[in-house]
């Protein structure tokens, strides 16, 4: 059992219990009719079901990295480099060629950077991907998204 899963998992569980307390005391109100308590409850609750199954794993676990440098032994620093300018760039790129296609861009990017899938799976994923998104954040969000040059 790691010790500091344990102390982390209490911490952070107190944490969720305390948030989820005084919420309530706030009122909730409902799905429909949320009230000022209603999103830090439900974060809290995820919160406090993040932090069981860290401690539920924490004493599951028996042999862990004995320090720091074992930690990042293994890491493959060229994609951790690649996907942080890629996340960097896109806010920049993303007025100028707009949601649908940056998004596209991106996920299609990732996939192939992270998991080397055959190509029309990446495209397919990646469509898929940003249609939903797209769906979601315009029409049910309606949140404005960048057009882009060439107007969608």
């Amino acid at each position: 059992m790691n010790r500091r899963d344990l102390l982390s998992g209490l911490f952070w569980l107190g944490i969720s219990v305390f948030v989820c307390l005084e919420s309530i005391w706030t009122d909730l109100g409902t799905f429909h009719s949320p009230g000022p308590g209603f999103f830090p409850f439900w974060s809290a609750v995820i919160l406090g079901m993040s932090a069981i199954i860290l401690l539920v794993t924490g004493i599951l676990k028996k042999k862990w990295p004995s320090g720091i440098v074992d930690l990042w032994r293994g890491m493959e620093w060229k994609k951790v480099i690649w996907v942080l300018c890629s996340l960097l760039l896109y806010p920049l790129v993303l007025p100028l060629f707009g949601y649908l296609i940056t998004t596209f861009g991106l996920i299609g990017f990732l996939l192939g950077i992270m998991g080397k899938p055959k190509v029309w799976v990446q495209g397919v994923t990646a469509l898929m991907i940003t249609v939903v998104s797209y769906v979601i954040f315009y029409f049910l969000l309606d949140v404005r998204l960048p057009k882009g040059i060439l107007g969608f």
